[in-house]
């Protein structure tokens, strides 16, 4: 049995061992999540250029089982099996990642520590190099308390440990119109994370600090660090501004930050990113205007362009979600100036003890 084949067996066994956990749990009350997604862009024919997405996530007290496809009308994207159980103050993870037809791409093993407002947690990453198996691990800590958040990223082995550091990606499906701090968010157990690449040899690749102060729910200042073994590379502050009017049930938050990028003895400010969010009643919308300047030399010589313009609207409605994407300009995925995204999701709720 080679090394990969090893990789594959044990992220089976870790599976059944944290579902197998769930059955203490027989009795409860079962939550149900299914969601689906057709995104497709501007070049045709459409349909062919489609691709499907289809997140499912059962749970059960504590533990919980969840799958993520996605693919086209000629192949299998991706496929993910996670699975998942917390039992006070311990939790732990395991996700298996096959990719293009239902080749193993990876096992990524969660374990965690949450107390008191503080949580510890480590990823291990084996990756799939045929014809042998790459090593990452993450160690992410993080404290929140009712005026600031502090947290810490450090990878071994492993880069874009936090994806969108330029604030550059909108999750459309996974709590996405949440008022936690989109910055800083030690969220280990869900079935949307960045997605991380191992990189050899097993040394230090990354270490990201992150803070967010609150001012009396008004406002938030946030700033985030990317040190790498060269020293500092990236800073990104933002500032987000919140108004709340509960007799309307209206939530109007704005945010504008930037990232500045380190390359001795010159610092360019490459990202602009301005976000405004509206909540109301059982309707959201949410707008991302990105402009950049590439890192240097860049064509733009320090002169910003519009990279694109995000639009994100969602409906909900007792156990249903609708949502809807539009995203133009160079920076749109697949390359085409042009995507679209729609989406609905049903959650279900039955049993529970006698």
């Amino acid at each position: 049995m080679n090394s990969i084949q090893r990789g594959i067996v044990c992220g089976v066994c870790v599976l059944l061992l944290i579902a197998s956990v769930g059955q203490i749990a027989l009795g409860q009350s079962v939550l149900g999540r299914f969601i689906s997604e057709l995104s497709f862009n501007n070049i045709a024919p459409y349909f062919l250029n489609a691709e499907f997405r289809i997140l499912s996530r059962i749970s059960v007290a504590e533990a919980a089982f969840a799958t993520d496809t996605k693919f086209d009308i000629s192949l299998l994207r991706w496929q993910k099996f996670i699975a998942s159980v917390g039992i006070n103050p311990l939790s732990a993870r395991n996700r298996l990642t096959f990719v293009n037809g239902f080749t193993f791409d990876k096992n990524e093993l969660v374990a965690a520590l949450s107390f008191g407002g503080v949580s510890i947690g480590v990823e291990l990453i084996l990756k799939n190099q045929s014809p042998s198996l790459e090593v990452g691990l993450v160690v992410e800590a993080a404290a929140k308390t009712t005026w600031f958040t502090i947290a810490s990223y450090t990878g071994f082995g492993v880069t874009q440990v936090v994806e969108d550091l330029d604030l550059d990606q909108l999750p459309i499906v996974d709590e996405p119109f949440g008022f936690d701090p989109r910055i800083v968010k030690l969220d280990t157990f869900s079935e949307r994370e960045p997605d991380r690449l191992v990189t050899a040899p097993f040394v230090f690749t990354e270490e990201i600090i992150a803070t967010e102060f609150y001012i009396f729910d008004i406002a938030s200042l946030s700033a985030m660090t990317l040190f790498t073994p060269g020293g500092l590379e990236k800073l990104i502050p933002a500032l987000a501004v919140k108004v709340n009017a509960p007799a309307a049930d209206l939530r109007l938050r704005m945010t504008i930050s930037s990232t500045f990028e380190f390359v001795p003895p010159s610092v360019f400010l490459t990202f602009l990113p301005i976000e405004l969010h509206l909540r109301w009643s059982f309707f959201q919308w949410r707008s991302l205007t990105l402009l950049a300047d590439p890192p240097p030399p860049g064509p733009g010589g320090g002169a910003f362009s519009f990279r694109k313009q995000v639009f994100q609207s969602l409906f909900e409605l007792a156990f249903f979600r609708a949502f809807t994407e539009i995203c133009f300009g160079p920076d749109c995925p697949g390359g085409s100036g042009l995507e679209w995204r729609f989406g609905a999701e049903l959650r279900f709720l039955f049993g529970g003890p006698q």
